[in-house]
């Protein structure tokens, strides 16, 4: 699990790094990323309780990425979105597996 781990924390600097560039040709400023301190990190006591964490977060990333999408007007921005909610979706269903649920238990993402 390890391995898929430092897969997806970089996949998640490059949905960062795309999204800031993506702003940046927008003419517009990214906000800067919080630092890892900035964040509440919950107590992990096992690979069990990281699964379900991270699985957490991917689930609200790929729900948030949902729902944004229909105020996205720039197409970039959109393409963007779109792309990476995919990839969190991808994610979630790998977690989900290795946590021993149904990998894909819906139709739909909600």
């Amino acid at each position: 699990m390890l391995d898929v781990a430092v897969l997806f924390q970089g996949q998640h600097k490059q949905h960062r790094d795309v999204l800031a560039s993506t702003i940046r040709k927008a003419g517009a400023t990214p906000v800067d990323p919080k630092k890892m301190a900035e964040y509440a990190w919950p107590k992990l006591g096992s690979q069990g309780d990281a699964l379900m964490f991270a699985a957490k977060l991917e689930a609200g990333a790929a729900t948030a990425y949902l729902g944004a999408l229909k105020s996205i007007q720039n197409k970039d921005y959109l393409t963007a979105a779109a792309s990476i909610m995919g990839n969190e979706a991808q994610h979630l269903t790998v977690l989900r597996q290795a946590l021993g649920e149904s990998p894909v238990p819906a139709a739909f993402l909600g």
